[in-house]
């Protein structure tokens, strides 16, 4: 009889893995917390905390379910842990489920154990490699709302018995843009999970082997600084918190931004869809509670629904597709390479350290660098969007969200920052630009109001940086705009502009960003690669 084990990558550690679920009880089982891994990038310490947690955590699930686990705790070496399992189980073939990242699916078939390595499908998302493939064969440009109306229809998401979507519209964009949040309006407290001896053991392993290495500053001690979920059960907690408390008033205002909350109404749920704790099919089932097949739901906004889950099956499914196409493309610069828009500047200090003096910028880092998360308008309209003004070189920004983040991996930020949030892929992911002046900041929040700088001011000692460098940016570019007919009213409203005015906002914008200061180590930045 052939014997077979599975090795369990840390972001994969779910009793649903198809790595896992084919094996009996009592095969062995490896996991590693792969050092050199984790160390890629400086990682924040909240993503490290809490990748380990789970794995150990889980490594306590298997044993109980009669897994015979070997359990490698801050292995430098894990290929040599991978050799020495196989051997010592004498394994005929060791099965590993597909990472999501593909240099790290290049980097494990260039293992040569003594078996046979089987990897097999990653079953941590809605839509297989082929069915992607198939919608988008043949097509020059995929549109993520074609992709969202295949993955409701086909899985009866919010559909009418007819196939018409519940409610008349397949989305409710228009109802969820409210602007500011009214500043009487109550915000509800984030789910913070109870800390146990597992997570206090790895939070002084990770100080002690990554320490000064990792983004963020590690206090003292992990009670109250440390928020994500490590455990399954802990998980479903906090998507009962979302649902309960959150999901209500998620869709109005899913879009603004206030200095009374990093928060807001958002799940925070995606560091732990990420690492494997929350499989997108259980969210699927919870919607599935909240509105039956063919019917409106009775106690949530049918817009709030309809956001949530155009999240869950739509974008973040459509992501991991674009990244998978775009990274098997030969004759092309790599996708996390891609630099459409010629963009060289380094990215400045305050990323690191969140010391600026402008409001939306400080308030967007302030929870990135203590907790690893800022939802998803800080990220595209505040924090990308002045990298995106500013020439600020892709692949530098790209590789800050896939460390700052505890939800950052490649293949999630690659296609959300070069192709969404930068327009470094040309138009593959985003059909413009999203660059935005101060205005739209000041439109979505309370930030303007508090900074000493002035959204409608794009000259002088006040002017907005966001608003100062935007029809630069235009100017800039607008030869390759032309060619995009959604660029068209932008570029009638750049004609209307003085040369002398753009040239004089262009210097004043090229001057003070080449000013900023960036990491040295000389100068007690926060670490940069």
């Amino acid at each position: 009889m052939s014997r077979r084990g599975a090795w369990i990558l840390e972001d994969q550690c779910s009793l649903e893995g198809s790595a896992l679920v084919a094996l009996p009880r009592g095969a062995p089982v490896l996991l590693v917390e792969d050092i050199p891994w984790l160390s890629t990038y400086p990682h924040h310490w909240q993503k490290l905390v809490m990748l380990i947690s789970v794995q150990r955590h889980f490594a306590l699930t298997l044993r109980r379910k009669g897994y015979d686990v070997v359990q490698h705790k801050m292995c430098d070496n894990p290929c040599a842990a991978l050799l020495k399992f196989a051997a010592d189980f004498q394994l005929d073939e060791v099965q590993v489920m597909e990472p999501a990242d593909i240099p790290r699916m290049k980097w494990i078939r260039e293992i040569s154990p003594p078996c046979r390595m089987t990897v097999t499908a990653n079953n941590m998302f809605l839509t297989s490699k082929e069915e992607f493939a198939a919608l988008a064969d043949g097509k020059k440009q995929l549109v993520m709302e074609t992709f969202y109306r295949h993955m409701r229809k086909t899985r009866r998401l919010l559909m009418d018995q007819d196939g018409k979507p519940v409610g008349g519209k397949w989305n409710f964009d228009a109802e969820n843009r409210m602007g500011r949040i009214p500043p009487l309006l109550p915000l509800p407290s984030e789910y913070r999970p109870e800390l146990d001896d597992i997570t206090r053991e790895v939070f002084f392993d990770v100080k002690r082997v990554f320490g000064a290495s990792c983004f963020g500053k590690m206090p003292m001690k992990p009670d109250g600084a440390f928020i994500w979920a490590v455990t399954p059960e802990q998980a479903e907690e906090q998507l009962d918190h979302f649902i309960n408390s959150r999901l209500h008033d998620f869709g109005a205002y899913e879009d603004a931004m206030t200095v009374r909350s990093w928060s807001v109404f958002h799940s925070q749920l995606s560091p732990a869809m990420n690492c494997g704790l929350l499989r997108p099919h259980r969210i699927v089932e919870r919607i599935r509670e909240i509105a039956p097949a063919g019917k409106r739901p009775t106690n949530i906004p049918l817009n709030s629904l309809e956001g949530f889950t155009r999240q869950i099956i739509g974008w973040r499914e459509f992501m991991r597709g674009i990244y998978r196409r775009e990274m098997a493309r030969v004759n092309i610069a790599p996708y996390p390479l891609r630099n459409e828009l010629g963009a060289t500047q380094p990215l400045p200090e305050f990323y690191w350290t969140g010391e600026t003096d402008m409001v939306c910028m400080r308030e967007s880092l302030k929870p990135v660098i203590q907790f690893g998360y800022s939802h998803h308008i800080p990220r595209l309209m505040v924090l990308a969007n002045f990298a995106l003004l500013h020439g600020i070189d892709p692949s530098v920004i790209n590789q800050w969200f896939t460390y700052a983040y505890a939800d950052g991996y490649e293949w999630v930020t690659t296609p959300n920052v070069i192709g969404m949030a930068l327009y470094a892929d040309g138009g593959i992911v985003a059909t413009k630009p999203y660059c935005a002046g101060g205005a739209y900041i000041n439109r979505m929040s309370d930030y303007c109001s508090q900074c000493q700088y002035d959204p409608t001011v794009a000259e002088g000692p006040k002017a907005c940086p966001f608003t100062r460098a935007y029809w630069p940016f235009i100017e800039r570019h607008a030869g390759r705009f032309q060619r995009n007919p959604r660029m068209s009213i932008v570029l009638r409203g750049l004609s209307r502009l003085s040369a002398s005015s753009i040239r004089r906002r262009a210097d004043e914008s090229s001057h003070w960003v080449k000013s900023l200061p960036i990491y040295s180590p000389a100068n007690g930045g926060a670490h940069q690669p």
